[in-house]
């Protein structure tokens, strides 16, 4: 018996082995700089179905940044006759799950994927654009391919950018302007719009979509009036260009560091350019990450004439910006990826801890980082019997985490669109589906997690990254991707989502699709998502720094970033606060006391009231 099934099993190998090798069917496309190749390819359809669809990879957009053009803005390709071997690979970074260093400096491409009749369609299909990335450190057109909707009944583009030290690295001068990973996108975008219409794509009806950095970058393009020329719509989930890891200061600075500890000990920007473009880019990435460097995008206004960001993004939205329909979204509990990064349950037993781990590094003054952080006990880990349980101090922190870093950034963006007197309508989902199979939560509490940061996107886009399970989705994770198909392919046509999306925001009456465990299909909450813990980030915050520092939020905000390595020399605002009131209630109990006597000296003091100093306006 066991040697008939070897045999059969030979055979089996024999003959597959014979079958001819089926060559896919490939298909040209023509663009400005010269033609590209694309490849057949199934993509799974939302309904489950196979499709048929080409690839188009390693589309070049842009010079290679290599050699005296690293830390430049890039620059248009050159024309190619037929077309160079397309890399799959992303633009240089540190892989998440360790100290390994992959993808390639020569990175500016773009992937197009597009139905197999694309050519019959002459230019009719709805595109949509995704910048991929998590945190301007990884991320690449590789982790995300056709599938579900996308690349099927519309044309899917997905773009490199630089990121980490190589794309945001600044000497905040011309020499080093920085903002090169934003720069990257933009000119992808000029790239799309010009040449999409050879693809089957209407440039008419571009979407730039983004999940995390993503959602970020399309914010910073809304707000850059060279950048929302290119596009229609926008959909943005899990942060803004206001959240506090979108903009760093003191770039400069971070600059002359990584100088410093590899090799480039220079103060002089030119200098220490040149120094650095003749450094191993890997080390300049691995260096950037153990050092805890941070290189992200800056505002550029006194850098160059050509500014990608002329102000900080709440002075831009509250200004010059334009906004388009758009869709804004976030996960209930995207705090948990950060809280498990940096923290375990054991360690959650102290809450000052909690708040050092998390807040200090945001704010750096002493007088704010004391009123706030106070605040923060306050709002989020009271009362004070319930501080020594573990796990509810995790919980609160999530929380915490979750409306700071991303939920609030988004409602403000969405509150700085819904106040422009001819807004376009603007639409807002919670994605608060804890168990499904596809997370990017791992370890032993995974299941603690609930719906953590860009998990959203799993149920959006076909994506294939490191740590991502791929698992056959049941009928709940199917239900869920059914929902996020629903919402966004009638946005990606027209401007109008689908589903228990398609209410509008509007400031009195508030509504937005609230994705949960007994509801999978999206249900509509008719009041603004955790209102008050969005005013407690946007409004009390900052009314309470200006308090407590009597300058501005914007002109703390700019200083931010200011040296970590600083000590405290001054008190906090509110011992000085409390001294004050000691001190009056002192001199005034003495100044009753002793009037009679005062009043018949000739040498008598005279006191005079203490001038009060202006009030500041809450800012809102």
């Amino acid at each position: 018996m066991a040697t008939t099934e070897l045999f059969g099993t030979l055979l089996s190998v024999v003959l597959i082995a014979s079958l001819p090798r089926v060559t896919p069917a490939t298909v040209q496309a023509t663009t400005r700089y010269g033609t590209v190749t694309g490849v057949e390819e199934q993509a799974v359809a939302v309904t489950g179905i196979p499709q048929q669809v080409y690839a188009f990879r390693g589309i070049r957009y842009a010079r290679p940044p290599l050699e005296w053009l690293r830390f430049l803005p890039p620059r248009e390709p050159e024309r190619w006759g037929t077309q160079p071997d397309a890399p799959r690979e992303p633009c240089m970074q540190l892989r998440p799950s360790g100290d390994t260093i992959y993808g390639r400096e020569d990175c500016l491409y773009l992937d197009v994927y597009t139905p197999k009749n694309f050519k019959e369609l002459q230019g009719n299909l709805p595109v949509v654009v995704v910048i991929p990335g998590a945190d301007f450190q990884t991320g690449g057109k590789e982790d995300i391919s056709a599938g579900y909707d996308y690349g099927i009944n519309n044309v899917l583009v997905v773009i490199n950018y630089r990121l980490g030290a190589m794309g945001f690295l600044s000497t905040e001068d011309s020499q080093g302007p920085g903002n090169l990973g934003l720069w990257d996108q933009q000119a992808a975008l000029k790239f799309v719009k010009e040449n999409i219409a050879n693809f089957g794509g209407d440039p008419s009806k571009i979407t730039l979509m983004g999940f995390g950095a993503g959602a970020m970058s399309v914010s910073f393009h809304l707000l850059n009036i060279v950048s929302s020329g290119f596009f229609q719509f926008a959909i943005m989930s899990g942060g803004s260009a206001t959240s506090p890891d979108a903009i760093v200061d003191r770039a400069k600075e971070n600059a002359e560091q990584l100088g410093a500890l590899t090799g480039c000990s220079y103060r002089e920007s030119k200098q220490l350019l040149d120094c650095l473009r003749g450094a191993d880019p890997a080390q300049l990435i691995r260096t950037a990450h153990r050092s805890k460097l941070k290189f992200l995008p800056i505002v550029d206004a006194n850098v160059t004439r050509d500014a990608f960001l002329a102000d900080r993004p709440e002075a831009l939205y509250a200004s010059s910006f334009t906004p388009k329909p758009t869709i804004y979204g976030y996960t209930k509990d995207a705090g948990s990826m950060r809280f498990f990064e940096r923290m375990t349950l054991e360690d959650a037993k102290s809450v000052d801890d909690i708040v050092q781990t998390f807040l200090n590094e945001y704010f750096l003054d002493t007088d704010s980082r004391v009123g706030i952080t106070a605040a923060v006990k306050y709002q989020y880990f009271r009362p004070r019997a319930s501080r020594i349980n573990a796990t509810s101090n995790a919980m609160n922190a999530i929380k915490m985490l979750t409306d700071f870093l991303v939920a609030a950034p988004v409602h403000l963006a969405l509150r700085s669109h819904l106040m422009k007197r001819t807004a376009p309508e603007a639409y807002l989902y919670v994605f608060g589906y804890p168990d499904g199979k596809k997370s990017f939560a791992k370890g032993a509490q995974r299941e603690l997690y609930g719906a953590t940061y860009m998990d959203d996107m799993l149920y959006t886009l076909n994506v294939r990254m490191d740590g991502v399970e791929d698992v056959s989705m049941q009928y709940v994770e199917q239900a869920l991707l059914s929902t996020m198909s629903t919402f966004f392919a009638s946005f990606i046509r027209t401007g109008n989502p689908g589903g228990s999306l398609n209410r509008p925001m509007a400031l009195d009456a508030p509504s937005y699709a609230n994705i949960t465990k007994n509801n999978p299909n999206g249900e509509t909450g008719q009041e603004l998502y955790r209102s008050q813990e969005m005013a407690f980030w946007n409004v009390f915050v900052p009314d309470l720094h200006v308090q407590l520092n009597h300058t501005s939020w914007s002109s703390y905000m700019r200083a931010r970033e200011a040296d970590h390595f600083r000590s405290a020399t001054w008190g906090t605002a509110t011992v000085i606060v409390l001294l004050i009131l000691i001190l009056v209630g002192l001199v005034a109990a003495f100044f009753v006391s002793r009037r009679q006597r005062l009043r018949n000296k000739r040498d008598a003091v005279e006191f005079k009231p203490i001038p009060s100093s202006a009030g500041t306006q809450q800012q809102l």
